[in-house]
């Protein structure tokens, strides 16, 4: 009887032990799985960054490009009239961010390149540089862009200028300003409304 017993207990206690070992065996194949599972996941992630970011980077390019070609190829017939086209878009860039420091800055820069042969062009730029209030400078720029569109047509020897109107501007009276860029930047409304506006004309050689 007592061999019995200790038979048994000894076939409980394998039993027992076998039991165990698949148990654990179990949990170490649930481990490597979720192992598994987890390097999947990372990996998937991986690819879909690299998706994107391939997506864009074609994207980059291609804004890239747009520019390039909006910009590359303007040109003047004198030193002079492209130093007043970069005094003006300089002017014009510093009302898109409502600088008005910036602003009166480039604009008495602008005002120094015309000499008495344009005396009417000078003392309009002077009128944008002679305040450092951004509502007063955009008017004046206004009224200035109207006056300056016939020198850049007489100027401009390669590229485009594009003619762009905000019709917001002036509690709806509208205004126009010159870009070198298709795109929209308003220099009359700045960040409240950048890209309000659009290219109602051309200059080109």
């Amino acid at each position: 009887m007592k061999e019995t017993v200790k038979f048994m207990s000894v076939a409980v206690l394998a039993l027992t032990l076998a039991s165990c070992g698949d148990d654990k065996k179990s949990d170490k194949d649930a481990e490597v799985e979720l192992e598994m599972d987890h390097a999947m996941d990372e990996s998937m992630e991986m690819d879909e960054m690299d998706e994107m970011g391939e997506m864009n980077h074609a994207t980059s390019e291609k804004t890239s490009e747009a520019m390039n070609e909006d910009t590359a190829a303007l040109a003047f017939t004198d030193e002079n009239a492209m130093a007043v086209w970069k005094a003006y878009n300089a002017v014009r860039e510093a009302l898109v961010a409502t600088d008005a420091a910036k602003a009166k800055q480039e604009a008495a820069q602008l005002a120094m390149i015309f000499d008495e042969d344009n005396a009417k062009l000078k003392a309009m730029a002077e009128g944008i540089a002679k305040t450092e209030d951004v509502a007063a400078q955009r008017e004046a720029f206004s009224k200035f862009s109207n006056a300056v569109e016939a020198y850049f047509k007489s100027t401009i020897n390669a590229g485009t200028l594009y003619k762009q109107h905000c019709p917001m501007a002036f509690s709806g009276e509208g205004a126009d300003w010159f870009s070198n860029e298709s795109a929209i930047k308003n220099p009359y409304f700045g960040d409240k409304m950048l890209n309000c506006g659009s290219v109602t004309a051309t200059i080109t050689q």
